[in-house]
């Protein structure tokens, strides 16, 4: 296996790969990156069993083949390099023998043949939407998801694809967020999947640009093409637990807020809650919310914050984090907090079809 790439291109790609390998203790193979040189392109993967990406470069194949190398220290080597062309000679004993410029590199590789095969897309469900689109809903979700390694189906993002929408809920059980997309899909493609925290950063991280992705399943695996990068990834295989239930059917009062106003506030309150307590008082009155927090032998703190509300006054507590952590996620400019007593969930909405859920805090 012999071929010529580009440094920036070879160095992106393995930047794209490099974060998904396997821990130390684990085979020798998946600390490596599987290269494949044939049609002009030089296609890499890694994997930790759990997930696996693959990301293709344009290069000059002088001749076609296949080997693995430690990404690791292949990506520190090809980083400390002069920009220009990179040449890469691999022989029948899995040597390398990498020249860039006036520095050459031997790398010992393992064979081909011990890396895992990725799984394959045949009798799957296939759908499509726009990358953006995408990313976008995992970043007004995932923030919510647990961090508890002991509730393994709540790490995880829901993924319900019914009624021509997909629905992407994350929950850690004081909290919910929730958003919907239309897309175009055959009714027996619908379909609910639990997607693990470890795609979903990834997919975070590699989602750039404009187009459509690609989201292909089949049984317990779970594929996203986005153009020359795919991500594959096993499914969390427990059922979701009923977040409908976890939604209120009806509240009482609506109190309309413009959300940077309402973010600012929280932020500068939230100084005051570094005790173990971590709890902001939320007083809606008249026209006014008033913002307060304190902290035991340290000091309080208090904002006021205009809405458009002429109810009853609420008393509500909140971690100001849980609440902070949808205003930042949305864009609109002003939200509606809805609520029925200082006990009872409130939901937060804005104009696109998202909500979300938050337990009040109980301080005695």
């Amino acid at each position: 296996m012999k071929l010529k790439i580009i440094r920036s291109k070879f160095l992106e790609g393995l930047k794209s790969v490099q974060n998904i390998v396997a821990g130390k203790g684990s085979l020798a193979i998946l600390q490596n990156v599987l290269l494949e040189a044939a049609d002009s392109y030089l296609t890499m993967t890694t994997t930790d069993l759990d997930i696996s990406i693959k990301v293709k470069c344009e290069c000059e194949v002088i001749s076609e083949g296949s080997s693995t190398l430690p990404v690791k220290l292949l990506f520190s080597l090809i980083n400390k390099v002069a920009e220009g062309e990179v040449i890469i000679d691999i022989d029948s004993n899995e040597r390398a023998v990498i020249n860039a410029g006036s520095t050459k590199f031997k790398l010992a590789g393992m064979p081909c043949s011990d890396f895992p095969k990725l799984p394959n897309g045949n009798d799957s469900n296939t759908y499509k939407l726009s990358k953006q689109t995408f990313k976008e809903m995992l970043r007004k979700v995932s923030y919510a998801a647990s961090q508890d390694d002991t509730r393994r189906t709540l790490k995880g993002v829901l993924l319900s694809f019914k009624n021509q929408k997909l629905t992407m809920v994350a929950t850690d059980g004081r909290r919910l967020a929730l958003v919907e997309s239309e897309i175009e899909f055959p009714v027996t493609a619908e379909k609910d999947i639990v997607l693990p925290s470890k795609a979903v950063n990834e997919l975070q991280r590699s989602i750039s640009g404009e187009g459509d992705i690609e989201v292909i399943i089949k049984d317990t695996q779970i594929c996203f093409i986005l153009d020359n990068i795919n991500i594959y990834s096993k499914l969390i295989d427990d059922k979701y637990p009923d977040y409908q239930q976890v939604i209120p059917k009806e509240t009482s009062q609506c109190i309309s807020i413009d959300r940077q106003l309402l973010l600012d506030a929280l932020d500068r309150a939230s100084v005051m809650t570094m005790d173990e307590a971590h709890s902001t008082k939320l007083i809606f009155s008249n026209g006014k919310l008033t913002v307060t927090s304190a902290a035991s032998d340290i000091g309080e703190a208090s904002d006021e914050v205009i809405i458009k509300y002429a109810g009853e006054t609420i008393e509500i507590m909140f971690n100001p984090t849980y609440v902070m952590d949808p205003l930042k996620a949305i864009d609109d400019d002003e939200v509606t907090i809805n609520i029925n007593n200082g006990h009872s969930p409130a939901v937060i909405k804005c104009s696109i079809p998202f909500l979300y859920v938050l337990m009040p805090l109980r301080i005695s």
